[in-house]
């Protein structure tokens, strides 16, 4: 009698605990599941970006349909500064509204790199994944997947986070120690969305300058640039060599030469509102920077923030230093370019 009762304390253990294993699993079918087999999704949610010790937050919209559309609306909430990355089914953007310029990309984005705030990108990693670990504490089941950054090496893995019905609730990227560099927290997801025509149509982007007075005498005017942002960052045994000041039909430019080790150059100039959309086509992809969302090309790096506009180019730099170069000028203080010698 007591072997019988032992045993089915054993079997109704096993029973127990192989449920929970199957419940727990089952949160990753039922997401890929909803996922592709929508055709239309919306999501709003806000995403936190550490880079050296600073957080920087965004509110982040997403519009997707048919695996061919896309609409990542981005805002900085600590300047306002706006930026869309857009897949209209043949080119990629990345465009700043408020001043009427995109860079147009000929990319395989975001096929070929993981986004925490894209649902499809997020059934990639865990696909990829060779049986992904899943966790579970009171409220959420956590699925463990590898990331794939190729312009960031640092990001290695990420924790999913599904509530207890299995609704999708926050993404954290972490690095190679386990910390969290990107936080993507999912306040609302809708399905089946229905959008308007010209939504994922780039004219849909451009400022008009008989409504903005911002952009109505561009042609006129050109900008002083007063202030030069230095890199906190540079590569070992590379140092500035030589720094001069520009003057164009625009502006001010200042072009920083670095040489050593590793030479590479860096031009800053004031970022102003064109009256007509400005499209700079770039061999390569969009880079989320913490500050903002950049061009990365083959041996250069191109992004607007702050109201200033940076380009970093280098056949010596790799892509990760390029970044971290990026990453330190968007740390550093503006020096006063008039008492700069």
């Amino acid at each position: 009698m007591k072997k019988f009762k032992f045993l089915l304390v054993v079997l109704t253990l096993t029973f127990l605990c192989g449920c929970g294993k199957t419940k727990s699993s089952n949160v990753i079918e039922k997401f890929k599941d909803k996922i592709n087999s929508t055709k239309s999704y919306q999501v709003e949610g806000t995403m936190e970006i550490v880079s050296n010790e600073e957080t920087f937050t965004y509110d982040v919209n997403v519009d997707y349909k048919y695996d061919e559309f896309y609409k990542v609306t981005l805002v900085n909430k600590t300047n306002d500064h706006e930026q869309v990355i857009l897949k209209d089914g043949e080119s990629v953007y990345v465009v700043t509204p408020a001043l009427n310029k995109s860079f147009k990309f000929q990319s395989e984005w975001p096929e070929n790199s993981s986004q925490s705030y894209l649902l499809k990108s997020l059934i990639k990693d865990i696909e990829k994944t060779e049986e992904p670990q899943i966790d579970e504490n009171e409220e959420y089941y956590i699925v463990n997947a590898n990331v794939n950054y190729p312009n960031n090496a640092s990001l290695k893995t990420e924790k999913i986070y599904f509530d207890k019905n299995g609704e999708l609730k926050e993404v954290q990227v972490l690095n190679k120690d386990g910390n969290a560099i990107i936080r993507m927290k999912f306040n609302s997801i809708k399905y089946s969305v229905k959008f308007d025509d010209d939504n994922f149509n780039l004219d849909s982007l451009i400022t008009s300058c008989d409504e903005d007075s911002s952009c109505k005498d561009d042609s006129k005017e050109s900008s002083v640039l007063n202030d030069i942002v230095y890199p906190l960052y540079l590569p070992a045994d590379t140092h500035l060599s030589t720094k001069d000041k520009v003057e164009t039909d625009s502006g001010d430019r200042i072009i920083m030469t670095y040489a050593g080790a590793k030479p590479f150059m860096i031009i800053e100039e004031s970022a102003k509102a064109s009256k007509d959309m400005e499209i700079t086509s770039v061999y390569g992809d969009p880079l989320m920077l913490s500050s903002a969302v950049a061009a990365s090309g083959t041996n250069s790096l191109e992004w607007q923030s702050n109201n200033m506009s940076y380009y970093i180019t280098s056949s010596y730099l790799t892509q990760e230093e390029m970044m971290t170069i990026a990453e330190s000028l968007n740390a550093a203080s503006v020096v006063d370019i008039t008492n700069d010698k």
